[in-house]
Formats: C-alpha cells, sequence, structure tokens
C-alpha cells in the first residue's frame, strides 16, 4: 500500500495499446473510476511481442511470401506507424503506465508491485482474439499469494473449448473475485466449476458529461452520420449508412483506423485521437457502426444508432438485451421505422445505474480488502 497516502496500489492488465478507441477508453474507465473509489492506479503496459507489426503480419497471412509481407507491412506502415504515434501519445497523457514489457517471462521477473492486481476488460480472455492462450492475462506473473480478480473480462466467443476453459478455471482458482462482461461468459465459465459475476464494460461507469470533459472542444456543426468501423466485411453496412445520410439530409462521416474507399463517404477520419472519437459520437446526428464500443458510445450520448452484427456478435448482443435495445441490431438490412424512431433512454439509463452502482460496489470491495 502507499502508506504515505493510505491508498491501496492496483496494478491493471488489459489490452490497451492498440489502434483502437474502445481499447484505450474502456482502459481510462476502469483506471478513473478506481481512482475515484480511493486507489492509487497503475496500467501494465505489456504489449505481446506478437502484435508488433512484422510478428502480426506473419502471424496473419503465413501463407504469403516474404516478399508479399514485407511490401505489405511498407504499405501500411504508412498510415500505421503515424496511427501508432498518435495512440501511444495519448496513452501517455491519459494514464499511468508502467515500464514496457512485450513477453511473459520477463513481465514475472519484473513484476510492478501492487496490492491488488486486476485483469480486464476487453477481450483478455478471448484466444483466438489474442492469437494464442496467453498466461499473462491470468495474472499469472503476479508474486505467489498476491491479491487478483478480474473486471469485465471478456471472452468473445460463443463456445471455449475445453483446454481453453479449464485454462481459465485453473488460472482464476485464487482470485479475490471472478467478473466477466456477458451473461453468456458466466455460462461458459461455470460449466468449468467457475463462479463468476457480471459487470457492465467499464466505459459505462462514467457518465455523460464525464465523457464529455475528455472529448474535443471542436463542434461540428452540419449534420452527419457516423459510421464507426472497427470489423471486417463493412461495405454493405456502410453503403446502407449512406441511404440513412440522404433521408437524414445528412452528410456521411466515417471513423476508422483503415481507409474506407467507398463512394458516397463525405469525410475519413483515420488519425482520429479517443478524444476525437467521442467528440464525433457527441454532436452525431445519427451513429451506425460493427463495434461493440461503437454501440457503447452510442447508448451513453443517447443517439439514434444502429448496430451491425459482426465477428464475436454475443457481446454486443448482450448489451442490447442489457439495455433493452436488441432492435437496434441489424444481420442484413435496417428497419426503415428505426431511422427516424426516436429512442427512449429512461429504462436503459436506470440499467446503467444500476450497473454501475453494483461494479462500484464489487471493485470497492477489492481494495478495501487490499487495504487490510
Amino acid at each position: 500500500m502507499n502508506r504515505g497516502l493510505g491508498k491501496p496500489k492496483v496494478e491493471i492488465l488489459t489490452i490497451h495499446f492498440g489502434i483502437n478507441h474502445g481499447s484505450v477508453l474502456q482502459c481510462y474507465a476502469l483506471s478513473k473510476t478506481l481512482r475515484e473509489l480511493g486507489a492509487e492506479v497503475e496500467v501494465v503496459d505489456y504489449v505481446p511481442a506478437r502484435y508488433k507489426m512484422w510478428n502480426n503480419v506473419k502471424i496473419k497471412y503465413p501463407e504469403k511470401s516474404l516478399p508479399w509481407k514485407l511490401a505489405f507491412l511498407l504499405a501500411s506502415s504508412v498510415i500505421r506507424f503515424p496511427q501508432k504515434v498518435v495512440f501511444r501519445g495519448y496513452l501517455k497523457k491519459h494514464l499511468a503506465l508502467s515500464r514496457r514489457f512485450s513477453e511473459p517471462r520477463k513481465l514475472a521477473d519484473g513484476c510492478p508491485d501492487a496490492d491488488l492486481y486486476l485483469v480486464g476488460s476487453d477481450q483478455v480472455w478471448n484466444s483466438s482474439y489474442n492469437g494464442r492462450e496467453d498466461k499473462s492475462y491470468l495474472l499469472g506473473f503476479a508474486p505467489q499469494g498476491a491479491a487478483r480478480a478480474s473486471y469485465a473480462a471478456s471472452i468473445g466467443k460463443d463456445e471455449l473449448t475445453e483446454e481453453e476453459g479449464s485454462g481459465i478455471a485453473r488460472g482464476v482458482q485464487s482470485f479475490w473475485g471472478v467478473s466477466v462482461r456477458e451473461e453468456r461468459a458466466a455460462e461458459q465459465l461455470a460449466n468449468f466449476g467457475v463462479e463468476a459475476r457480471v459487470d457492465l464494460d467499464p466505459v459505462f461507469l462514467l457518465d455523460r458529461e464525464q465523457w464529455c470533459e475528455l472529448a474535443s472542444t471542436r463542434t461540428r456543426r452540419e449534420p452527419y452520420v457516423l459510421v464507426y468501423v472497427i470489423a471486417q466485411g463493412y461495405e454493405e453496412m456502410v453503403r446502407q449508412a449512406r441511404e440513412i445520410a440522404d433521408r437524414l439530409g445528412a452528410r456521411l462521416y466515417i471513423l476508422s483506423v483503415r481507409p474506407i474507399r467507398i463512394p458516397g463517404v463525405d469525410r475519413n477520419f483515420l488519425f482520429a485521437t479517443p478524444s476525437d472519437f467521442l467528440a464525433l459520437f457527441r454532436d452525431a446526428a445519427f451513429v451506425v457502426s460493427n463495434s461493440f464500443h461503437g454501440t457503447a458510445f452510442s447508448i451513453i450520448f443517447r443517439k439514434r444508432f444502429l448496430t451491425y452484427a459482426a465477428r464475436y456478435n454475443a457481446r454486443i448482443e448482450n448489451i442490447l438485451s442489457i439495455m433493452g435495445l436488441g432492435r437496434r441490431l441489424v444481420t442484413k438490412r435496417f428497419d426503415d421505422a428505426l431511422v427516424s424512431e426516436e429512442i427512449d433512454y429512461v429504462a436503459p439509463a436506470a440499467a446503467i445505474a444500476k450497473g454501475a452502482e453494483s461494479a462500484r460496489a464489487y471493485l470497492r470491495g477489492l481494495l478495501e480488502e487490499a487495504a487490510r
């Protein structure tokens, strides 16, 4: 414990480092919430070597020739490198980071001191998303006897293999608390003898006003439909968003970390910071996305929105079900009535308030125990 300040120290392990607005903001939200609850907070700056650009190319395209891989790396670096600079600078400005680790062994050898090690949120237990099962995300690097817990950890996948499920079950045996983000994840872990609570993604622990404080101050006065693209297979979604924009007499803005070259797009935002992301959601007339966090921030900012089905869809279906907004999920083509229909946010607001209160009580209990 930070004896001088009387604060328990928490080390968070999550997926904070990607060029992904939602990943950064969920980490920011959990850090801020823990600080508000009286903790000293640091994020373990663990960036597995497999996420380095060259390693990522080799993992994603193993069948391609070496010249093809080198050409692809060079072409993608033109955009990815400046994006990395933008996101890394943002992380350093808004989060307290430990020193950098890239290998599980080095993380174990140089493990930062803490009163509590907390893993989550995001897809920390999705072995497909992570490329392979990484024992670090079960906090195996923490010293023997250290306090461990999870918060809103996501498995993401609809099914767990016997190896995956039993591996997680063994890893969380010593956890003080197991918290997952989806009901499906709790059901999956129950099959392996693990009792888990279900909590909201950390972004819901901060209210709209707090997110507005972090958002960029620049406002865009022209009406626009915002399309947030995170998953593959977005072409038809963008074409339908153009239809929606035409009906609303609005421009079509695309927010993505990849170039979207589809006719009808009025503006691409390729180098937006997480604060720019928040401002674009705040000011949008309508939001279309295929992203969990795109859905989450549409709800937080109380926007009319549609979410298109994507890979690892269970997590999107789960949050829409909690909020009573299942009709907003599009599998093929949008329902015309949903474009003009206003969303009654009374019930979703109540669900968020209830979930946030429960989550804070859980986190507060962990901190109180760690402080003893």
